[in-house]
């Protein structure tokens, strides 16, 4: 009997487990070790009312289908959910909780690989408005899978 094989299944596995956050699997919206269901979007952002007019933009992606991109992503095996209406790709893995209401996240912006941090609660984009629909759309998608129900 061969160890080749049984090495072959452990790469594998150990790719698999690497790759993953703890929280980013099936069923992660509860597997999530910090506080979530309080983010519902952008209702409480001061700016909402004024910007979106401007980008022409009515609304934000729910928090439905940004759950839904998180599942499909994550049956498939792949580690980013390109965020809607965006040309972002979101490396869901990588948001993690900073504080109550912050989130930090590694977003692929096409041309590299950025570090972020938002204020879900204020609606800040490292640390200012978002100044895009696209920005506001990553905004959001940060928060959701981070405190989204």
């Amino acid at each position: 009997m061969s160890n080749r094989t049984d090495l072959r299944g452990d790469r594998a596995d150990n790719r698999w487990n690497n790759s993953w956050s703890g929280w980013a699997r099936p069923g992660w919206g509860a597997a999530r070790p910090w506080n979530t269901g309080w983010y519902g979007g952008s209702g409480g952002w001061g700016w909402w009312n004024v910007r979106p007019v401007g980008w022409g933009l009515a609304t934000l992606a729910t928090g439905a289908v940004i759950a839904a991109a998180v599942d499909d992503a994550i049956e498939a095996e792949v580690t980013t959910i390109t965020v809607p209406d965006t040309s972002y790709e979101l490396y869901y893995p990588s948001v993690a909780p900073e504080g109550p209401y912050g989130v930090s996240f590694t977003v692929n912006t096409g041309t590299s690989a950025v570090e972020m941090t938002a204020d879900c609660q204020e609606g800040l984009l490292d640390g200012r408005v978002p100044q895009t629909a696209e920005e506001a759309q990553l905004l959001n998608a940060a928060c959701s899978v981070a405190f989204g129900e």
